[in-house]
C-alpha cells in the first residue's frame, strides 16, 4: 500500500475531496487495510487539518473518523449579470400554465407505487427532448429492457437515440454537472431503516450542485399512499420549486414557490387521469381543487 505524507493528504482534500469523506478514503484508498502505524498516521495528520490555526477539515457525522472539506474563498455576488429568469422547460398537464420555473431549482415528483411518477418523467423527456440538453439519471428498477419498452410505447427507440440515460443507485448530486440541462431523476429510493431524513439531505446537495448552472433537476421520490410528503417528510419540501404529489389517477401541486400568474396561487390544484401505453401516457386529464 502507497504512504501518503501530510501534503500528499493535504493536495488530495482541497481540490479533490467533495463533500463527506472517511479517513481511510484520503488519497483514493477506498478503505483499504491499513497498518496499525498507517492508520495512527492518518488519524493525526487529519486531526491537524481540523483544528490548526486555518482549519481545512471539520469532524461530521454520527460515526467517528468522517470528515467535510471546509469551504473558503466565496465570492459575493454580482447582481450586475443576471441570466433569463425563466427556465424553459415544458412539463406534463400544462404545468406551466400555473407555476414558474427558475434555473438552478428543483422540482420533486412524490409518488405512491405504480401512481406515475417514471411516467411524468419520461414524458417531460419527450415533451423537452428536441428543445434542451436532457440526462436521466436512473436507478434501473424493472431493467434495461423494461425501459427501451416503455419509451417505445411512446415512440421513442432508445437505441437509435444519443445516450442520455445513466443508471446510477446513490449520490446522484455527483453527476450535477452540465450547463443549461435538464436533469431527470428516477428515482431516489427510501433508505433502509428508520434514516428518512436521507432522502431530504440528498434532495438538498442536488439543489447545491445546481447552482450556477443554469440547469434544474426533476426529481422522483417514494411517498405512501394518500400522503402528499414523500418519505423524508418536510425536509424535502425545503428546496423545492414545485412540490407534486401523485397517487393512482391523481396529481396534485403541494406547493409552488412562484406561480404563474400572482393572482391564482396553485396550491392544492389537482388533476385526476387515466394511464394509456403501459403507463406512459396521461388521458382523460380533468382538473379539479383540493381533494
Amino acid at each position: 500500500m502507497p504512504v501518503f505524507s501530510k501534503a500528499d493528504i493535504e493536495a488530495w482534500i482541497t481540490p479533490i475531496a467533495t463533500g463527506e469523506f472517511h479517513y481511510k478514503s484520503v488519497c483514493g484508498l477506498d478503505r483499504a487495510v491499513l497498518t496499525p502505524h498507517d492508520d495512527s498516521k492518518i488519524r493525526k495528520y487529519l486531526w491537524e487539518f481540523s483544528h490548526g490555526e486555518h482549519p481545512i477539515v471539520e469532524s461530521v457525522g454520527r460515526n467517528d473518523g468522517r470528515y467535510r472539506p471546509i469551504e473558503n474563498g466565496v465570492a459575493p455576488l454580482d447582481f450586475t449579470i443576471l441570466r433569463p429568469r425563466d427556465f424553459p422547460v415544458i412539463l406534463p398537464f400544462d404545468l406551466r400554465r400555473y407555476v414558474f420555473i427558475y434555473p438552478d431549482t428543483t422540482i420533486i415528483v412524490a409518488g405512491s407505487k405504480s401512481s406515475g411518477k417514471t411516467g411524468f418523467i419520461y414524458q417531460t423527456y419527450d415533451l423537452n427532448r428536441e428543445r434542451m440538453n436532457i440526462i436521466l439519471l436512473s436507478n434501473m428498477e424493472g431493467g434495461k429492457e423494461q425501459m427501451f419498452d416503455r419509451f417505445k410505447a411512446m415512440g421513442i427507440d432508445l437505441a437509435t437515440l444519443p445516450k442520455f440515460v445513466y443508471p446510477v443507485f446513490d449520490h446522484f448530486h455527483d453527476h450535477i454537472k452540465e450547463k443549461d440541462t435538464l436533469y431527470l431523476i428516477d428515482y431516489i429510493d427510501a433508505p433502509e431503516g428508520d434514516d428518512f431524513y436521507l432522502i431530504g439531505a440528498q434532495v438538498k446537495k442536488i439543489d447545491r450542485k445546481l447552482q450556477g448552472l443554469n440547469s434544474i433537476a426533476i426529481i422522483g421520490l417514494q411517498k405512501p399512499v394518500m400522503r402528499d410528503m414523500a418519505f423524508g417528510g418536510e425536509q424535502t419540501l425545503k428546496v423545492a420549486s414545485l412540490y407534486l404529489a401523485m397517487d393512482s389517477n391523481k396529481l396534485k401541486i403541494v406547493d409552488a414557490k412562484v406561480p404563474a400568474d400572482k393572482t391564482l396561487h396553485p396550491k392544492n390544484m389537482a388533476w385526476s387521469f387515466v394511464y394509456s401505453d403501459e403507463g406512459t401516457n396521461f388521458l382523460n386529464i380533468t382538473p379539479f381543487y383540493g381533494d
